[in-house]
């Protein structure tokens, strides 16, 4: 509880020092947010400030006076979270759906915030909660409002913000006679400054937050119980969010790049330094001679084939490349050498069981033992690990897909955007 003899803003120092030892990841965020104790809005909120180019949470002293140390908390990490999954800045709804949204990110924040994983974090009535229902004042029991409150109490936890806005949107639908979409009083706090970041600076915004948010997944993950009473799945989400994405073509071009091998040729067009205008020059070139096997098992889908066989031909031009289909075999009748400029028919020729130790062993073989550089398999990952390779070997993941079992080998995940899951939705 607030000491009515002691001014607000010390009371309010007095949480947020707390927050430092209880949450570091946290902290970090909050050491970069402005406190403003203000009176202007009803209870708490977060924004982006254009003219001192900053994130702003204001708190109102009224509403907190009547809260506990543990619902204080709870509002405090409520608003940090915010911030954390870039709901100020990263979704533009039309007005007439903005509360909507901020119903929909509340739940999912709120759901996170009681989780039991979370340390037995508190919050105050007045918040919506997935699987809790409405506290419907006077006025408000009619038929419509009704139906919304049981709505909110079946939803289950820790889901995302765009599922709870779809299924609020889907009974909008049915209600919309009756003129009432959203539930009416009782969201946690103030999300009005979201739709004031000017559109030509938004990105600039959204990347300023996403910039502070990995620098508090690095400090988090770099101490002892840095990620406090985060739950650890949501932990996993906030790094997925602030990864770094890098171009898995460059990745791959790199991984040839490091295996491609000097070839000696001829050429009138060079001097030759020891007999000139005698024997023709020597040039030299850089080709890697790669075995890039396909995984064609039954656990590949037809779509992902398609990709990496559309990948296939820009590999040609980098280096000479070998075709090897394999699922629990490699057939040598179904390799074909895949040259520069040409479109050769692809046809799938297999649909078995996994094995990696197929193109493994084909490369490895007295037959083929010299005639590559490298072995680049891919696949969807969903098989046991394989023997060592003689070359060196890359792993190339179908998007969504992941090896089955560690590996030190360079590994290059299809994924080209950020997830779809997760309370930032």
């Amino acid at each position: 509880m607030f000491n009515e003899a002691a001014d607000d803003q010390s009371q309010f120092d007095r949480h947020f020092v707390k927050l430092l030892s209880d949450a570091p990841f946290f902290a970090e965020i909050s050491r970069h947010v402005r406190k403003v104790v203000t009176r202007d809005i009803p209870t708490a909120g977060v924004t982006y400030d254009p003219r001192a180019d900053d994130f702003v949470m204001g708190i109102n002293p009224d509403f907190f006076g009547g809260l506990t140390d543990a619902e204080v908390s709870g509002v405090i990490r409520h608003e940090l979270y915010h911030i954390t999954f870039l709901h100020v800045t990263s979704r533009q709804v039309e007005r007439s759906l903005h509360r909507r949204w901020n119903v929909a990110t509340d739940l999912a924040i709120n759901s996170i915030i009681l989780d039991p994983s979370s340390g037995g974090a508190s919050l105050p009535e007045c918040a919506l909660v997935p699987g809790r229902p409405l506290k419907l004042g006077p006025g408000k029991e009619n038929e419509a409002a009704q139906k919304v409150s049981d709505l909110i109490a079946s939803f289950p936890q820790l889901e995302s913000s765009d599922y709870y806005y779809n299924r609020l949107s889907e009974l909008a639908q049915e209600l919309e006679e009756s003129g009432l979409t959203q539930p009416g009083e009782g969201t946690l706090d103030d999300h009005d400054g979201w739709g004031e970041v000017p559109d030509d600076i938004r990105e600039a915004v959204e990347a300023k937050a996403r910039a502070l948010v990995e620098k508090a997944a690095a400090a988090a993950d770099s101490r002892t119980n840095g990620w406090g009473n985060i739950p650890s799945g949501i932990r996993d989400d906030i790094r997925r969010m602030v990864a770094r994405k890098v171009d898995w073509r460059l990745v791959l071009r790199q991984f040839i790049g490091s295996i491609a091998r000097g070839e000696r040729s001829t050429t009138i067009r060079r001097i030759n330094r020891k007999y000139p205008y005698i024997h023709p020059g020597v040039k030299k070139g850089y080709v890697a001679k790669l075995a890039v096997a396909v995984d064609e098992s039954g656990s590949v889908s037809d779509e992902m084939l398609a990709a990496f066989f559309g990948e296939l031909e820009s590999l040609t031009r980098r280096a000479s490349v070998t075709v090897v289909p394999f699922d629990a075999a490699v057939d040598d009748k179904d390799v074909f050498e895949w040259r520069k400029g040409t479109q050769p028919k692809i046809v799938r020729c297999k649909q078995g069981g996994t094995t990696f130790d197929a193109p493994t062993d084909w490369v490895n073989s007295p037959k083929n033992r010299g005639r590559f550089d490298g072995l680049i398999i891919l696949t969807d990952g969903c098989a046991a690990p394989p023997g060592p390779s003689r070359v060196k070997r890359c792993w190339v993941l179908g998007e969504g897909c992941s090896l089955a079992f560690p590996s030190d080998e360079t590994q290059v995940s299809m994924d080209t955007g950020v997830p779809t899951s997760g309370a930032w939705r």
